[in-house]
């Protein structure tokens, strides 16, 4: 199941195995891509749609 995570974070996780943390609170180290049609975490999309549009890629 993959996560939303700050899109910042990804490759530093992925180059460092530093851990992020998904919307739903999750934390883990990235080690694969999605791929269009994987299952998504439905907390975690569940807050991003309640998300408002824009976002913040500053942190």
């Amino acid at each position: 199941m993959f996560h939303y995570v700050k899109k910042n974070k990804i490759t530093e996780s992925a180059v460092m195995g530093t851990y992020v943390v998904a919307l739903c609170g999750e934390t883990f180290p990235v080690t694969k891509s999605a791929k269009p049609g994987s299952p998504v975490c439905p907390e975690c999309e569940r807050i991003y749609k309640g998300l408002p549009p824009g976002g913040d890629d500053n942190d």
